[in-house]
């Protein structure tokens, strides 16, 4: 299969049209919308799954391992599996192409599905998807507001990643009142996000929760840099809570990795985000790879190849959303070299206990998503402001 990024906005329709040969918006497909609704092909169960022909409409940009690589590779999979093609256009942050890209995608006619993601998306989807009531659309890792009854054409899907805050805050819960190297006397953790959205707040509050799950007396600093791009402030946010106490800083921001700069720098345990950070950069950093403990990571793959599978067996549930617990694997805490070597065996015993219990459906974690002011203060107010 081709991988074909367009410059949807310097494209009119009639140029698509009188380009015959294009199907999508450039290129040759390996499928097309008649395959998949003639047949399709079958799994090993039985079941049959139509061709789709895709429009991946990109936040950002491909390439260099990031999560949307990895939608890109489930949206892949699918097409070379069971047929049809994928199309990408890539906004590369500039938010000003959103909306003008799905719906110069939608006016094409020839996509059986429009896929993109993330928060900043869902109101240029939203828009969209109104003036397109017979263009299918998914967004994943955000969360489409269907109660009004809106939206029949759409579907959302998130992960939990509560569930993954919640894990890795009764880890650092169990550490910083451990004999770990590095944890000191002081019960006190960290956390730095990025900015304050309802996807950080969703991990800020699980986090608090998985540390009072574990001792309700650790003290939990939080702050806010203001955006994702500002390492050097997440550097010293996270600096500025170690010497405050916290021996344990975990980092939800796309500078994740300026926090683990700062355990370096000064003998603490970092926790990064979205990509297992200590095995991307052991091979460069070792020493700071020696300072993450873990990282939670959304899988982006699991999250997305399922609803293709819905999609293209004729099952999908239309106008609806969904989540993937981390029982099904919709997050990971991960489990590498540097975790075995920083974690003690008897920290490890407790935390699998709490991961099994998590597992098995016995614990609970607040949200942040649909949750009113009034929820989410309630508990913040378990933690401090910093």
């Amino acid at each position: 299969m081709k991988k074909r990024s367009l410059k949807l906005l310097s494209m009119t329709l009639a140029l698509v049209m009188l380009l015959g040969m294009l199907t999508g918006c450039g290129g040759n497909n390996n499928g097309d919308k008649d395959s998949g609704s003639n047949g399709g092909n079958s799994d090993n169960g039985g079941a049959a799954y139509d061709a789709l022909n895709i429009m991946f409409v990109v936040t950002g940009s491909l390439g260099g391992g990031t999560n949307n690589d990895d939608v890109y590779s489930a949206l892949s999979d699918y097409t070379t599996a069971y047929g049809g093609n994928v199309d990408t256009v890539e906004c590369n942050m500039d938010t000003s192409l959103y909306e003008s890209s799905l719906v110069q995608s939608a006016e094409m006619g020839e996509y059986d599905l429009i896929v993109t993601g993330f928060g900043t998306m869902v109101e240029p989807l939203q828009n969209t998807a109104a003036k397109f009531p017979d263009q299918k659309f998914f967004i994943f890792d955000t969360a489409v507001d269907f109660t009004a009854g809106d939206f029949k054409n759409v579907m959302s899907v998130q992960v939990l990643q509560n569930e993954g805050g919640f894990l890795v805050g009764a880890l650092a819960a169990l550490m910083t009142t451990s004999d770990a190297p590095l944890a000191n006397e002081q019960k006190t953790v960290g956390f730095v996000g990025a900015i304050e959205s309802t996807a950080i707040l969703d991990f800020l509050m699980g986090y608090i929760e998985g540390v009072n799950y574990v001792d309700s007396s650790i003290e939990v600093l939080y702050s806010f840099v203001g955006n994702h791009n500002d390492a050097p402030l997440t550097k010293e946010i996270a600096t500025t809570q170690h010497n405050s106490g916290a021996d344990v800083v975990f980092a939800v921001s796309s500078s994740d990795l300026a926090a683990a700069d700062a355990a370096l720098e000064n003998d603490f345990y970092a926790i990064c985000v979205d990509a297992d950070e200590a095995t991307n950069i052991a091979g460069t950093s070792r020493e700071t790879a020696e300072h993450i403990m873990t990282s939670v990571v959304k899988d982006y793959y699991n999250m997305v190849y399922p609803i293709l599978e819905q999609v293209g067996s004729g099952t999908a549930n239309w106008g609806t959303h969904s989540y993937v617990p981390y029982a099904d694997g919709g997050v990971i805490v991960a489990d590498n070299e540097f975790f075995r070597s920083i974690v003690p065996e008897s920290v490890m015993t407790e935390y699998q206990k709490i991961a099994d219990e998590m597992a098995a459906g016995k614990i609970t974690v607040s949200t942040a998503f649909g949750a009113s002011t009034e929820e989410i203060d309630a508990v913040k107010a378990l933690a401090a402001p910093f």
